[in-house]
């Protein structure tokens, strides 16, 4: 309440402040009090509606405002599939523009991707060298990989998306194409 009131008596003229004193500081007082309560339970409203925060029944209701179907997958992939779905609706389609959907979308660091155009197509594009720590079954990475072609402009193809994982003493290539998923241990 007290931040509420020191910024409204500090908007006020220095008119107002001195011709009323003590009777304004009382009404202000007043609406401070009750905008601290609207302003607290709008920040508790903002909270329990959090992506990072919802879970369970609370999490598919904001994937069915999304438009997002759960499907298989867990509180932490569905985090991961709204945020991606929101990042995918703002629509930037340059190639930094994917990578920040990328970074966005999936919580991964992009200083190591690439996207790569092809010399024999010139609308076809590869990005390469995504983490995979994001998607750790099957479905969870074809997921994943629909949602970056989808974040592309359209007309453009995305031949190949390739996630890599190094956490192990083997480097584990997964490589989608529009047909299949192909693992490659090296």
């Amino acid at each position: 309440m007290i931040d509420i009131f020191k910024e409204y008596m500090h908007r006020l003229t220095g008119a107002f402040n001195t011709e009323y004193g003590q009777n304004l500081q009382k009404v202000v007082r007043f609406f401070a009090w009750s905008l601290s309560d609207v302003r607290d339970e709008f920040n508790g409203i903002a909270t329990y509606r959090s992506i990072d925060k919802a879970s369970g029944k609370l999490l598919d209701d904001i994937g069915e405002k999304l438009n997002e179907k759960r499907g298989k997958a867990d509180d932490r992939f569905y985090r991961i599939m709204l945020k991606s779905k929101i990042a995918a609706r703002r629509g930037d389609t340059t190639a930094n523009g994917i990578l920040t959907t990328i970074k966005n979308a999936f919580d991964v660091d992009v200083r190591g991707m690439k996207i790569i155009k092809h010399e024999d197509e010139p609308l076809a594009i590869s990005i390469i060298d995504i983490p995979l720590d994001v998607a750790k079954t099957d479905w969870e990475r074809n997921y994943l990989m629909r949602r970056i072609k989808n974040t592309v402009a359209v007309g453009v193809r995305v031949h190949e998306v390739r996630l890599i994982d190094s956490t192990k003493t083997t480097v584990l290539v997964i490589s989608g194409t529009n047909n299949a998923i192909i693992y490659d241990a090296t």
